[in-house]
Order: C-alpha cells, then sequence, then structure tokens
C-alpha cells in the first residue's frame, strides 16, 4: 500500500499508469522503473544498484514512515496552537513579551516543537583535510555535462569585467572553489535530469567528464588544476520518487538519489560529501543517522576496505525548528557531521508556514535587499556558536542578485550588495557562503582574501580592490560607511522577544514596502508565474528581471536568480495577505491573469522585463502555471510544499500528453480545480 505521506504528491491512478508501461527489474522483484530509463542509463541503474537501493529502503522504511507521521501531527499542534493564540493577542502590541506563539510550547508527549533546549555539549566534529579552508561555494544544478564542467573549474573562468586585483588575489591564495551540486530546490525533478546528474557527477569525480558541443563545434574537459570540491545536495525526506515503484509503492526520492551516488562513487572519500536540505529537528537527524549507517554497512559488506563514517555532511539549516536544534541536530548525526549553513528563502517561507494562522505575522518581503543584513543576524550567530565549538563548519546563505552585462550601473550596484553580504558574514564569524552564478566565484575568492589581509593590519589591498569593483565614488563612499562600520544590532538571548527574532518575526509591517502593496504583490506574481512556467520545462533556476535602487536613487536593472525555495516564499507571502484579508481575491486574481497576458505579448517595459518568454514550449506551461499559482495561493489549507502539485507533471504521462492539465486532472481527480 502507498504511504499515506506520498499521496499529498501523488495519486494511485497516476502510480498505476507509471506502473503499466515499467520496466520490471528481473533481479530485484516487485521493482518496476519508469519506461525507458534503465535503458538510458544502464550504467546508473544496474541490478546491482538497484537491489543496493531496495535493501536500503526496507531496512530504513519504519523509521521513515515514523517520521512522516510526526510532521503530519506536529504541524496540527502548531496550527492548532496558534490559532488558539489569536485572541488574546488581539489587543497586545505585537512586539510585547506577552504576545504569545507557539514557541516555547509543549505538545502532550512532552515534546517541545519550536524553541531551543537546554544548552548541550558538542560531539567534536573532524573536518577532512580537503574541506579545510573558507567555502566560497557555487550552486548549481549537476544533470548538464557542459555546466558541471564550468562548474567544476569555475576559478578559471575570468569575467569580461573583471579588474586584474581579483586575478592577484585569486593567484596570491591556495583557495579552490566549492560546488553545491544542487539536485533539490535548484532543478526539476523529472528522473532523467537526476539520473544525467548522477553520471555527470561520477565523471567530475573521477576526472573523466568531457563534453562536445556540436552546434559551437567546442570542446569542454575538467582543468588539470584548482578544480572545484563538488558536494552533493539530495532532495528532502518528504517527496517520493515516482519513477521508482516497488511493488507499486514510490522508493524515497532522497534515499534513491544518496544512494546512487554513495553506490557508484564509494571508493572515493571526496566524492561522499553532501548537503542535506529541510530537516526540521534533532529526530530526523537521528532518522537520517540511521540511514546513513545502514547504507555505510551494505557497502562495507561489499567493499570489506571501506570505512565507516566516511559519509560527511553539511546540514542546511532552513526551517524554524531546526535553527534552535542545532547542536542537537549535530550531535545526532555524528560522525558525519561536519558543518551547515542557512538557506534563508526557503528559512523565511518555512517560518511564514509556521506563523500562517497568526493574522499579525508578515514574512520579511521578497523586495528588501537587506533581508540577510537585517534579519537573518541571529540566525548567523546561533550557527556560528552551535557549530565552531565542536570544530565544525559554518556557511552562511546564498548571494543571487546577477549583473546585466554590459550594464556598469548593474555591475556596480551587484558589487555594492555582494560585498555587503560577504562582509557581513565575515564580521559574525561564518566560513563561507553561497553563490549563484560562476561570475562570482573568483571575486568572492577575492573578497575574503583581500578582507583576511586587512584583519591582518593591510586595509589598502581591500580598499584597492572595493575601488576597483565600485568605482563610482557616490556608491563607494557609503559601502565603505557600511564596511568600517559595526553589524547591525541584535536582541540578547535573555531578551523575551529573542525567539521570535530569530525567525524574523517580529516584524509587524515592512520598513521596505508593505507587503500588501500593489508592487510588492505584483512582483511576486511576476516572479512566482515565470518560475513555476519555467520549472515544469525543466529547470529549476532562473534569473528572473528585477530592479535595485543605488545610492543615487536611481533604478537599477539586475537579475535575481530564483529556485523553488525563492518562490516558496514568495507564494506563502501572497498567501498570507490575501488569507488574512489584506489583498482582495478578486484584485490577487485578476493580477494573475494580467500578468499571464503580459507576458503572452511579449512586449517588454524598461521596469517590467520578461525573462521566461512565451514561445512554443512555454505556451504549453503557462496557463498550467498560472492554475497553480491561484491554487498555491487561494487554498484554506494549502499544500505546504508547492511539490505536491508540481510534482505529477514531472512524470512522462503527463508531460507528453496532448493536454498535460487535463491528464494531470484525470489521473490525480482530488488534487486540482480551476
Amino acid at each position: 500500500m502507498t504511504r499515506p505521506y506520498y499521496l499529498d504528491f501523488t495519486s494511485k491512478p497516476l502510480l498505476d499508469e507509471i506502473a503499466r508501461d515499467a520496466t520490471d527489474v528481473p533481479a530485484v522483484p516487485g521493482l518496476k522503473v519508469a519506461a525507458g530509463l534503465r535503458d538510458e542509463f544502464a550504467d546508473i541503474l544496474t541490478d546491482d544498484a538497484l537491489a543496493f537501493l531496495v535493501e536500503l529502503a526496507g531496512k530504513t522504511r519504519d523509521s521513515l514512515d515514523a517520521l512522516h507521521h510526526q510532521r503530519k501531527v506536529d504541524r496540527a499542534f502548531i496550527d492548532e496552537r496558534t490559532k488558539a493564540h489569536v485572541e488574546h493577542n488581539a489587543d497586545i502590541e505585537f512586539t510585547s513579551p506577552d504576545y504569545r506563539s507557539v514557541i516555547g510550547e509543549k505538545d502532550e508527549n512532552g515534546r517541545m516543537l519550536v524553541g531551543p533546549l537546554p544548552e548541550s555539549e558538542p560531539r567534536l566534529v573532524a573536518v577532512p583535510a580537503f574541506l579545510v579552508g573558507y567555502h566560497v561555494t557555487l550552486f548549481g544544478p549537476p544533470d548538464s555535462a557542459k555546466l558541471s564542467i564550468n562548474a567544476m573549474n569555475a576559478i578559471h573562468r575570468v569575467p569580461a569585467a573583471e579588474p586584474p586585483i581579483v586575478s592577484e588575489l585569486v593567484d596570491q591564495c591556495d583557495q579552490v572553489a566549492r560546488w553545491g551540486a544542487d539536485n533539490e530546490d535548484s532543478k526539476t525533478p523529472i528522473m532523467r535530469n537526476l539520473l544525467a546528474a548522477t553520471r555527470n557527477l561520477k565523471g567530475c569525480l573521477d576526472r573523466t567528464l568531457t563534453f562536445h558541443d556540436e552546434r559551437r563545434g567546442k570542446d569542454y574537459a575538467l582543468a588539470n588544476d584548482r578544480l572545484s570540491i563538488p558536494i552533493k545536495r539530495f532532495p528532502g525526506l518528504a517527496i517520493p520518487d515516482i519513477n521508482h515503484l516497488l511493488d507499486g509503492e514510490p522508493l524515497p526520492l532522497h534515499l534513491v538519489d544518496f544512494g546512487l551516488h554513495l553506490f557508484h562513487n564509494r571508493h572515493n572519500a571526496e566524492a561522499l560529501v553532501f548537503y542535506v536540505p529541510k530537516l526540521e529537528n534533532e529526530e530526523e537527524a537521528t532518522y537520517l543517522k540511521d540511514l546513513i549507517a545502514t547504507a555505510e554497512g551494505m557497502i562495507k559488506a561489499i567493499e570489506p576496505a571501506y570505512k565507516l563514517g566516511t559519509v560527511k555532511l553539511f546540514v542546511v539549516f532552513e526551517n524554524p525548528r531546526a535553527i534552535f536544534r542545532i547542536r542537537e541536530m549535530a550531535n545526532a548525526l555524528h560522525p558525519h557531521f561536519v558543518g551547515g549553513s542557512l538557506g534563508w528563502h526557503d528559512f523565511l517561507g518555512s517560518t511564514a508556514r509556521l506563523f500562517r494562522h497568526d493574522p499579525r505575522y508578515r514574512i520579511p518581503v521578497k523586495a528588501d535587499p537587506n533581508i540577510v543584513i537585517n534579519h537573518i543576524r541571529e540566525s548567523h550567530r546561533i550557527l556560528v556558536d552551535a557549530v565552531h565549538p565542536a570544530g565544525g563548519i559554518a556557511i552562511g546563505g546564498m548571494y543571487g542578485v546577477l549583473f546585466e552585462d554590459g550594464n556598469p550601473k548593474s555591475y556596480e550596484v551587484s558589487m555594492v550588495g555582494f560585498i555587503k553580504d560577504v562582509v557581513t558574514q565575515m564580521k559574525r564569524g561564518l566560513d563561507g557562503f553561497w553563490v549563484a552564478h560562476p561570475d562570482f566565484v573568483r571575486i568572492g575568492i577575492a573578497i575574503v582574501h583581500a578582507w583576511r589581509l586587512r584583519e591582518a593590519g593591510d586595509k589598502d589591498t581591500f580598499n584597492t580592490l572595493v575601488e576597483a569593483l565600485v568605482p563610482s565614488e557616490t556608491e563607494r563612499s557609503p559601502l565603505m560607511e557600511f564596511v568600517n562600520g559595526e553589524d547591525v544590532p541584535g536582541l540578547k538571548k535573555s531578551d523575551p522577544l529573542y525567539p521570535r527574532a530569530v525567525l524574523a518575526a517580529t516584524l509587524e509591517e515592512s520598513d521596505v514596502i508593505p507587503n500588501n502593496h500593489p508592487d510588492e504583490v505584483q512582483y511576486n506574481v511576476f516572479q512566482a508565474l515565470q518560475y513555476i512556467a519555467d520549472w515544469l520545462r525543466g529547470n529549476g533556476c532562473v534569473a528572473l528581471p528585477a530592479a535595485m535602487t543605488n545610492a543615487s536613487g536611481e533604478s537599477v536593472f539586475v537579475r535575481i536568480m530564483d529556485d523553488l525555495a525563492t518562490t516558496e516564499r514568495s507564494r506563502w507571502e501572497l498567501w498570507a495577505e490575501i488569507n488574512h484579508g489584506r489583498f482582495a481575491v478578486d484584485r490577487f486574481t485578476s493580477m494573475v491573469d494580467d500578468e499571464l497576458a503580459f507576458i503572452k505579448a511579449g512586449q517588454d517595459a524598461p521596469d517590467h522585463r520578461i525573462q521566461v518568454h512565451w514561445t512554443e514550449e512555454t505556451a504549453k506551461w503557462y496557463p498550467i502555471a498560472a492554475k497553480l499559482l491561484k491554487q498555491l495561493v487561494l487554498e484554506k489549507e494549502p499544500p505546504e510544499f508547492a511539490t505536491e502539485l508540481l510534482l505529477p507533471f514531472t512524470t512522462d504521462v503527463i508531460r507528453d500528453s496532448d493536454d498535460p492539465w487535463a491528464t494531470a486532472c484525470a489521473l490525480c481527480p482530488e488534487k486540482y480545480h480551476g
């Protein structure tokens, strides 16, 4: 019988339809693989690899089922308690210590679902030598051989606009880039994408990957030195793999993606480092420890020379429950845990879900250019304080504001934001950060090296670098004031508001733009529509047009890299404003329809540019994107994860049909409406 939790993402008729055309695996009784996959990926979906996955799934099934069940129970408790506080809070100041929330409350079993536990002693972390150093991490999917090679060679990519001092600083230091090879939020989980990623990563790690671009007549190969270190991020614990069915039931997607990578790269310790997304607490960390221990035990039975504990993990603390339990989660994952990072879009989206029934809660607006600086301070400090005493690595979040080639003002405003982000995270003691484009890898390494020289007494190099990246005195002067100033003030842990400040949940209205301002709503709608359409056609990340204001007060064109996490926080912001009556439903639906018509017309405005254009390919997906966005935003009980609605559209039976929406509705009759 299909796990009840997985029916949030799929349906019995859809699974039956996939199974009807799927390929049996004679060596693994009961297993079916979606049509065509074994032929295309015979080197990855071998009998031995598939047998490994099925055995691993069987051994960990009960603990995963318990985890999924507990998530549902916990959600119900959080929602019930939040609703119960609404009447009490009605006449209380939002920032008053008397304002009640679920933080600190215990369920019937005495479990505190949200909030810190009494401080525990850290278990010391053993960081492998190849992971030591500052982590300037490029994030992007590995399903393309060409882009995988480019990510591995990122430190050798010299952008046309790069000042010479960047090369000097990069050459002076011995740092290499890291590559967050992302099979989660950066990629639509079409199984061919994920299996191609597994193949490409294997080629990166054994140094055999090459690519010939027939259209350009160009060959791509890995560089001979200073290659990036790949760190694979597999999908979260919620999503099923509806392409690998055991007795008609999906295998867990995280287990398949992790297990295939481990199985095929088991001889290479440097390959067995993973980013783990969306864990919520120490109980879920215990499940993951069990999964890894079981998998490693099975590998050792195959390869007696394999050393238990080789798998190493960076946990992405991107959940409002997890941020309070970093040390407990690290201890539960010992000896695999080596560090953590912050995924702040998912963090804010998950927090908005947690407080969704509080009518006065407002998520920091997406249009705020200083979210990391102003709203993530406490989280940064918690991460550093929890991880460093154990000897682990603490990494910040993503910088995703990309400049327009050939536009000096765009380059400059992007660099101002980048320098502010990097300096802020270094001041807070973090050991690295993420970037969304290869053009930021060398500049990021140069900024870190120059900052370290500055801390050692050489301010001239850092100042020279900033002057080269930001030539305008008008832009550079306030930037240097920021660099030389103190960090934004924060709250002490003893302050009653501190737990809410950690969750960026002390803001009743943004000082940038109100959440329900038509411009903010339109921005979220326009970006989400384009992203969902692009996701449906197979891309998981896209640089969407936006504007930033420079120091001269000018609106400057940039692009902001969006992935599924950014769209999740957009739709939760929209949901809250509409559900709590701060923005009219009919106005929202009209806005979605108007933006769809604008995109279809293809008539860009200077302040309203289209990135994902209406083409023969996207024309198939844009109307569906509009329907899905409306459903995600307007349902009183919306899906927790957008993938609950999106996942069926990754299957061939729906994607290849003449009318994907009608087919999805027929195969998942209780899932879609509109």
